[in-house]
């Protein structure tokens, strides 16, 4: 039964803006947990008893007013692609569809500011046309919305370059309503941006964000072949560090990994090793000449094998990797992590004598905090939760920071260095704790729709 405050949003709103359809509830309640089959056990279950799609900043703040009066929980989304559960809404009440927010507002040279609900690769799109290029973007970034990503997002493709969200001057400003009754909008910057980025929505509403922005390079994308796990590493590391070598991603998939990319069957040789690159052309010769030293191949027109498949490079990386691997083999798993550059290959080495069999190594060679480090979507042949357990303590005791995708929970996740500041920034600006209540164990668990606590 639809609750009246649905039905007096609607009023107020109209039927454009407000939607309860069932079907429509569970797709807009719904991200990418499924990775997990824990959260898939957790939160299957869950769904918001209302969509609404603002299709302007004051219709917004007109919900989000509604929402703080009657008490109301809200969860916002944009794409839907993320991981973790980051927008199911536990406790019901309101989704926010964010993607109707999605205008350029200003391109200059080097920055931009866009609205939240803008997607990526509609973004790199236009930006091509000025001379300029995101600087990093995740494999989802066809979908991806903007604030979604700076919400519940890490890095991606560029980021060896210019490292990750929270690397100073990748993102310059956010614009956030709070959730009041009278929302406020405050303009974010410098070290308050801690306060926001990969915050799940729990600290206020993202409506505009400044980005900072790379000069548009051309990108060749190239795939080497190695008879070892080790020759592949090795190639990708000496690539990742040599500063000559202009590149914007290096990817590397054990043996036996890339065999699940069904597009890519007939080129990979079975039982190979795979390091995929997009770099720039005058880096080419480079890149096939340090293969060549260390025993690799370089498949020719590869490039070209991707166009003519209608494929993008992006798609064979980063958690899409996982997402083959889960196309063939549905009930397993995967792990972030980040491994020790200077001692990875004996961290490999010891987790894969440790769980024979369990473990198959996907890397990504990115710079954090101004160094450049192999970080890894491993994925896990699941036997349990317990033993999934039992690998991410044995990932931490090798010295491998594991940031772990089977929680909903904020500080659960291992990205916790400014957990406090996001959840200082909640108790100013969410004080009915109504903002994706249920996701941090540090503050209480929030509001069951139309009730106080």
């Amino acid at each position: 039964m639809t609750n009246s405050w649905v039905k007096r949003l609607e009023e107020q709103f109209g039927s454009d803006v407000i939607k309860w359809q069932p079907s429509l509830l569970k797709k807009m309640s719904r991200d990418s947990f499924w990775y997990s089959p824990v959260l898939k056990e957790k939160l299957s279950s869950h769904y918001a008893e209302c969509v609404a799609r603002p299709r302007g900043e004051m219709e917004l703040r007109g919900l989000l007013s509604f929402a703080a009066k009657e008490r109301i929980p809200i969860s916002t989304r944009g794409g839907g692609t993320g991981n973790y559960g980051q927008i199911v809404p536990l406790n019901g009440g309101i989704m926010i569809d964010t993607t109707k927010l999605n205008s350029i507002l200003e391109i200059k040279e080097g920055t931009g500011r866009f609205q939240a609900g803008v997607k990526m690769g509609q973004l790199e799109r236009k930006l091509a046309g000025t001379g300029q290029e995101l600087r990093f973007f995740p494999s989802t970034y066809q979908q991806s919305t903007l604030a979604g990503f700076i919400a519940g997002g890490t890095g991606g493709i560029g980021s060896i370059n210019y490292g990750t969200l929270w690397d100073e001057g990748n993102v310059l400003e956010l614009t956030v309503l709070t959730m009041e009754e009278q929302p406020k909008r405050l303009t974010i910057n410098g070290e308050e941006l801690k306060r926001y980025i990969h915050n799940y929505g729990l600290s206020g509403i993202m409506v505009e964000v400044v980005l900072s922005l790379a000069s548009k390079r051309e990108w060749e994308n190239l795939c080497f072949q190695f008879n070892t796990d080790r020759q592949a590493y090795i190639f990708a590391e000496i690539a990742a560090l040599d500063s000559d070598i202009h590149k914007r991603l290096i990817s590397v998939c054990e043996a036996g990994l890339a065999q699940v990319f069904s597009p890519l069957k007939e080129i990979i040789e079975p039982g190979k090793a795979t390091v995929f690159v997009m770099a720039a052309p005058d880096s080419c010769k480079l890149l096939t000449e340090l293969a060549d030293e260390l025993g690799g191949d370089d498949i020719e027109a590869f490039g070209a094998f991707l166009y003519k498949k209608k494929q993008n490079l992006s798609h064979f990386t980063w958690n899409h990797v996982t997402l083959w691997w889960l196309k063939d083999h549905p009930g397993d798993t995967y792990l972030q992590a980040r491994f020790s550059p200077d001692r990875y290959l004996r961290q490999i080495e010891l987790l894969k004598k440790q769980f024979p069999g369990e473990l198959l190594v996907h890397l990504e060679w990115i710079k954090a905090g101004g160094i450049i480090v192999p970080t890894s979507q491993t994925v896990i042949r699941y036997q349990n939760e317990r033993r999934l357990h039992e690998i991410m303590d044995a990932f931490e005791e090798a010295g491998v920071r594991v940031s772990n995708p089977h929680t909903y929970v904020l500080e659960e996740g291992g990205k916790d260095d400014w957990v406090e500041m996001i959840l200082e920034a909640k108790r100013e600006n969410d004080p009915y704790h109504l903002l994706n209540p249920g996701k941090t164990n540090r503050m209480r668990a929030g509001t069951t729709a139309g009730k106080e606590e």
